[in-house]
């Protein structure tokens, strides 16, 4: 029958099979995108955390209440979206016996050094602390995972403090030329190559790994 794909975002998804419209901040949207699932196939086999948003490395150097705006709004989403998500799908996880992977980035390990501001970097460091809660609360029933990408060009926003986002990858060769320079392996990795990380994740392959993050990251590590 295939993979049938139920996406939760505030805009309609052309990629999934059906597109719940709402906000990772509420739970009844988490709740809501489950429930589809479940109509749709019966049982819930993964869960995805992908919201987020960007900070633009926003610093002290802002006003403080502006710095407020930006803050609270990041964590708001990449944190406690995170945090409602697992939540909403943790039980019909359970019964299948299903998989949890999160998001989150070369600012999870190396704070200081990607460009990220203070919100963004803190807010990974806390997604990771999220996914090692899930993976350890919900063993043995349910395997929680992650993926830290090391620069991907896509569609990231980064927020103001008026709410506001903006595209971070303006120039996109540009950026995927600071990627490369930064990485050992001058790599830069396409949204679709990543994507076959969270397809392993998901799969019996990794039915030994859970509390793990991969980091496709060209080698930063080793810098």
């Amino acid at each position: 029958m295939g993979d049938h794909v139920v996406s939760l975002d505030i805009e309609d998804s052309s990629e999934a099979n059906v597109s719940v419209n709402g906000d990772v901040r509420e739970p009844s949207s988490s709740a809501a995108a489950v429930a589809e699932a479940l109509d749709a196939r019966g049982c819930l086999d993964v869960f995805v955390a992908n919201a987020g948003i960007h900070d633009g490395g926003a610093g002290f150097g802002l006003a403080a209440d502006e710095l407020n705006a930006v803050a609270r709004r990041v964590m708001d989403i990449d944190v406690l979206g995170y945090i409602l998500g697992a939540q909403a799908a943790a039980s019909a996880l359970t019964a299948s016996q299903g998989s949890m992977i999160f998001t989150l980035s070369d600012s999870t390990f190396l704070a200081g050094q990607t460009g990220a501001g203070v919100a963004y970097t803190a807010a990974k460091y806390a997604a990771h602390g999220v996914m090692k809660w899930c993976a350890h609360s919900l063993a043995p029933n349910v395997r929680v995972n992650a993926v830290a990408p090391g620069g991907v060009v896509t569609g990231l926003q980064a927020v103001s403090a008026t709410g506001s986002g903006r595209g971070l990858f303006k120039d996109a060769e540009a950026k995927r030329e600071v990627i490369r320079s930064r990485n050992p392996l001058g790599t830069v990795l396409e949204p679709s190559e990543v994507a076959q990380l969270y397809v392993f994740l998901a799969s019996d392959a990794a039915r030994g790994m859970t509390g793990e993050v991969l980091r496709p990251d060209g080698g930063l590590s080793v810098r």
